[in-house]
């Protein structure tokens, strides 16, 4: 046995098996079509929030399973091993829950947690904008404060789920700015359908077909004044409270996608003959098999040491940054080497290799690019 196996509790085995079930039965049958159609695929959200899958880190009090960071891991991983796209759906969604869950009044979390959990309502978080990233402190979006509320205006750009979301959590600047701070706040916003000035163009990306995302505009759009989340100024710390695991989940997903090209990279290697021998045989093959072998196993371990140190309340920035960058590294090694043992076929679109490879691109770029990640790792080895 490993030393992540070791470490697991029975609870955090059952999520993962719960997980792992759940891509067998429910994701690889959908997971062509939702590549062939694009489309959102809310119907496999909702058979996951059936099984408890969207609400692990989510209190029990209101509809989640009330397990621990390293459960989410270990079920995600599984997941994108199937699908990358419906992964990152459920990371997502679950970013845009556990704000609520962890700033939300009584009334904000029995009105939308439970339905989250179940997969009823669908989240999303918008904070990138067009000209200025991800940085909370260089957003123009501002929230103009009305008699009765607040009116939102300005542009996001690459929020997951966004469009399709029952809820959008929106973070934007307070007008007229508060006396002291930034006023960077975050508003709760229902669907697009659902209020006036709230617009959503999709884009179309590579890979992860099937994850909605896109650019949201919006035009004076009417909240109430309890649509804050937490506290006027707060947006800052509740954007930027989640990174660390939003990032080591990142990290999970590259490895659940490296992981299912080199399962189907070692089958490959072990039926198909050449020469009258199995390729796998060959040892240009066996080098490729066990670099893939190697840096998977060791990226998985930096992944889940970070996952398991945020579970017991010891993450940090750095140790997270790894896993970030080690699982979107090995994701794009991994795929991109498992179709080389394929040789043509695996360059094929009726053969799942090349979506995991065009799935992978995206995450070393999504949460903060590669180049930030190592930035942020030298920069605290350095204590710059």
């Amino acid at each position: 046995m490993t030393l992540i196996e070791n470490a697991l509790s029975d609870e955090h085995r059952e999520f993962r098996d719960r997980a792992a079930t759940f891509a067998a039965e429910v994701v690889a049958p959908e997971a062509d079509r939702i590549e062939r159609t694009d489309e959102f695929p809310r119907e496999v959200i909702e058979q996951a929030g059936d099984r408890g899958l969207l609400g692990i880190l989510l209190p029990e009090a209101y509809g989640g399973e009330g397990s621990d960071f390293l459960s989410y891991c270990l079920a995600v991983e599984e997941i994108a091993s199937v699908s990358g796209a419906v992964a990152e759906t459920i990371q997502g969604h679950t970013f845009a829950a556990l704000p609520i869950a962890q700033f939300g009044t009584e009334a904000q979390k029995e009105q939308w947690l439970e339905p989250m959990a179940t997969g009823e309502t669908v989240g999303s978080m918008l904070l990138t904008e067009p000209d200025a990233g991800s940085s909370p402190t260089e957003l123009s979006t501002t929230a103009e404060e009305t008699d009765d509320g607040y009116l939102l205006t300005g542009e996001k750009s690459f929020g997951t789920n966004a469009g399709v979301a029952d809820v959008h959590l929106v973070v934007a600047r307070k007008r007229p700015a508060p006396e002291e701070g930034h006023g960077v706040s975050v508003f709760l916003v229902p669907g697009v359908d659902e209020v006036e000035g709230f617009s959503f163009d999709r884009v179309e990306f590579m890979g992860m077909r099937g994850h909605v995302t896109g650019d949201s505009t919006l035009e004076e759009v009417p909240v109430a004044e309890d649509a804050v989340l937490g506290e006027i100024g707060q947006g800052f710390r509740i954007a930027m409270g989640t990174i660390d695991m939003a990032r080591t989940a990142l990290g999970a997903i590259g490895t659940g996608i490296a992981r299912g090209a080199f399962e189907e990279a070692v089958d490959y290697a072990g039926d198909r003959e050449q020469g009258g021998s199995p390729v796998g045989e060959y040892q240009a093959v066996q080098v490729l098999i066990a670099e893939m072998d190697t840096r998977l196993d060791g990226a998985r371990h930096l992944v889940f040491d970070s996952a398991a140190a945020l579970a017991d309340g010891n993450g940090d920035t750095r140790t997270s940054s790894k896993a970030k960058y080690a699982g979107s590294e090995v994701a794009e090694y991994v795929t991109r080497n498992a179709i080389q043992i394929y040789g043509g076929k695996g360059y094929r679109k009726d053969l799942p290799l090349e979506r995991y490879y065009r799935d992978a691109k995206i995450l070393s770029i999504i949460g903060g690019t590669s180049e930030i990640q190592k930035t942020t790792i030298a920069g605290q080895a350095l204590e710059l």
